[in-house]
């Protein structure tokens, strides 16, 4: 890992900072500059932008802006490319953002405030909404069995306004929650140093679910901050249909070190049925859909190590 500011451009504002602003680009190019351009040139905020050995160059998009580029030597995953822009910065307050969500520095920092005012209060996100101005439900309950075979029977759908059946926080409104998406997070430092950081054992998903278990767990809140909003493009979109396995391992890895045996083995048969029933229903779509889920019920029914 090596870091480097934006070509022909100064770094400024060292002295004054009160919020780091940390953004992991990975095939970004269409969204990078939208996303960190309104952060850029502030006194207060300092941007880092993490190259994760993009494929399309996408961190050439805003060479610039006055930044700090943060070059990887691989694709180590998001957790350990937010770690790697974690350990450059010193601002108290550090905004985890996606390349492709924006969110204004006014908004970014009343985020950072929230966390200066309350000791307590280890993470705080916004309202999230998508580019059409739908709401993204950021706001979400851990992993529990009941939901977990709720989701995988369609059981959210069919009985839309019981809490059990689903993680997702269909109505969320101010103040503490489980846990909180990771497009749009701002956590205290000091609270990332107790636990370490993102557990660079997730390479994508599920990072943000275990973030904020570990923080809740050490003894700080997370709270949702619905006056502050953030636009996530891809926040409403379901992973690519071969990425199903990797979200299934990313949640099996959840339950594994947050569960005891018996639980996770209850886990595995609630993902193995979630993915075996959609099977089907994948036929309907395209090959890579069924490649997908087929390949996601392969990792949740094979015995492991």
């Amino acid at each position: 890992m090596r870091s480097r500011g934006s070509p022909g451009v100064p770094r400024r504002f060292a002295g004054a900072v009160s919020l780091d602003v940390v953004v992991v680009a990975y095939r970004s190019g269409a969204h990078l500059r939208r996303c960190v351009e309104r952060l850029c040139g502030h006194e207060d905020i300092n941007v880092f932008v993490v190259d994760n050995a993009c494929p399309d160059g996408s961190p050439a998009t805003v060479a610039d802006l006055p930044l700090t580029t943060v070059v990887m030597r691989r694709n180590a995953g998001f957790g350990a490319g937010c770690n790697a822009g974690l350990s450059l910065g010193t601002a108290p307050a550090v905004l985890f953002l996606n390349p492709d969500a924006q969110l204004e520095a006014a908004g970014a920092r009343t985020l950072a405030a929230q966390l200066a005012a309350d000791p307590s209060l280890g993470a705080v996100g916004p309202r999230i909404v998508g580019d059409d101005g739908s709401l993204h439900r950021s706001a979400r309950r851990f992993p529990r069995l009941r939901s977990a075979f709720g989701e995988a029977l369609f059981l959210h759908h069919l009985l839309p306004h019981a809490q059990w059946t689903t993680e997702l926080v269909c109505r969320p409104v101010a103040g503490d929650v489980e846990w909180l998406s990771g497009a749009a997070l701002c956590a205290r430092r000091d609270a990332l140093t107790a636990i370490g950081g993102f557990d660079q054992r997730f390479f994508l998903y599920s990072e943000d679910t275990d973030l904020c278990a570990r923080l809740r767990d050490v003894g700080y809140r997370v709270a949702y901050a619905p006056e502050v909003t953030a636009t996530h493009v891809g926040g409403h979109s379901a992973p690519a249909p071969l990425q199903e396995r990797t979200k299934l391992g990313a949640r099996l890895l959840y339950a594994r070190l947050h569960e005891s045996r018996v639980r996770y083995a209850g886990f595995r048969v609630a993902y193995a049925l979630h993915q075996g029933v959609r099977v089907p229903l994948a036929f309907a779509r395209s090959r890579d859909h069924v490649r997908g889920r087929l390949d996601a019920l392969g990792a949740a029914v094979r015995p492991q190590a």
